[in-house]
């Protein structure tokens, strides 16, 4: 009976988060399968150590690390492997599967001047753009919160410089 619990209670909190999940992957992921199969298995990674959740961190700050050391993981281990992706215009819009919102060209900018940073520098301006505090973002992150204050200033100007590089 405790297993089914335990399952039920998860499925709920999967509910619950998936936009955050949906999020990351749109975020790393241009392709519908990669994002796909990024979900699936960051609702893998997030099974295997929901046992030893102790909800000491918030449940965000748990899905957000765990999500993220996925992605990284897939990335680094896709970094060797070469692109046999063609450019298409459809490939560079951002939204979630589960989302007919249409997003304004200003977002859709922003969201193109995201997509040149770093990986890093990507899970800290989405973080920031989230609400999170820096203390949450240092958290879920690994980082200082000087570090992470730092890097934000840094992002914003960089953003700042591609969002200008973009405009006709």
């Amino acid at each position: 009976m405790a297993k089914v619990s335990l399952q039920n209670e998860f499925v709920q909190l999967i509910a619950a988060q998936q936009k955050l999940i949906h999020s990351l992957c749109s975020l790393y992921f241009t392709l519908p399968e990669d994002r796909k199969d990024m979900f699936q298995e960051i609702v893998l990674q997030l099974w295997k150590s929901y046992p030893s959740f102790n909800h000491r961190a918030k449940v965000s700050t748990w899905i957000y690390r765990i999500a993220l050391n996925t992605v990284f993981a897939k990335l680094r281990k896709e970094k060797g492997r070469p692109k046999n992706e063609s450019y298409s215009e459809h490939a560079y819009q951002i939204s979630s599967p589960e989302s007919s919102l249409e997003l304004t060209q200003a977002t859709e900018e922003l969201y193109r001047a995201i997509e040149q940073l770093s990986d890093i520098d990507k899970a800290i301006i989405m973080l920031y753009l989230e609400e999170h505090s820096y203390d949450e973002i240092a958290g879920i992150l690994n980082l200082s919160r000087t570090n992470v204050s730092t890097k934000i200033n840094r992002i914003k100007t960089q953003l700042e410089k591609l969002l200008k590089n973009q405009l006709p």
